[in-house]
Parts: structure tokens; C-alpha cells; sequence
């Protein structure tokens, strides 16, 4: 969680993967985020996705879902093929 404006949700462990929002100019902007492990970094994909998206991921990872702790389904659905906001090393929104 985070300030007025924006939320940042960590939902895998050891693969970290999660979801947020962001205020760009005036308006929320929604994300998924996943990132790749190597040795002590991470190559984030910061991808947008929509609100209704967002909702989705609350619904189905918080608080104590069975899920994948790898994400890769989380991967597939929520960050592939979706528009990158942010990526690289170590790079979180």
C-alpha cells in the first residue's frame, strides 16, 4: 500500500508478481507487474491493464488464494501481451 494516489500490492514470494495503481495526470492508471529472478535482481514487466482487470486480481489473489507461486498464469493473463509502462532491472512503478 502506499500514498494518497497510488497502491502497490507483492503477491508471489520468491517470484515477486503483484498489481497496483498510479495517479498520471489527474487519472488512475492500473498495473500488473512480474518479475524474471536472477541471482539477487529482477527484470520487471510493469504492464497496464484496465480497471475491471484490477478488480479481477483482488478478487482472485487477495488475500489467501491457492495460486502458482511461480505466476506464470498471472504472467500470461495480466502482463503479456499488454502495453509495458516500465521495464528493466530492478524497475517498479
Amino acid at each position: 500500500m502506499g500514498k494518497e494516489g497510488y497502491e502497490f500490492n507483492i503477491i508471489g514470494q520468491n517470484v515477486r508478481f503483484g498489481f497496483g495503481y498510479r495517479t498520471v495526470e489527474g487519472n488512475r492508471q492500473y498495473f500488473a507487474f512480474y518479475g524474471f529472478p536472477n541471482r539477487n535482481d529482477d527484470y520487471f514487466y510493469n504492464a497496464e491493464i484496465s480497471l475491471e482487470e484490477y478488480h479481477e486480481i483482488k478478487r482472485r489473489y487477495v488475500p489467501d488464494f491457492d495460486f502458482d507461486p511461480r505466476g506464470e498464469a498471472f504472467y500470461d493473463k495480466y502482463v503479456k501481451d499488454h502495453s509495458i509502462l516500465l521495464e528493466g532491472w530492478s524497475r517498479l512503478l
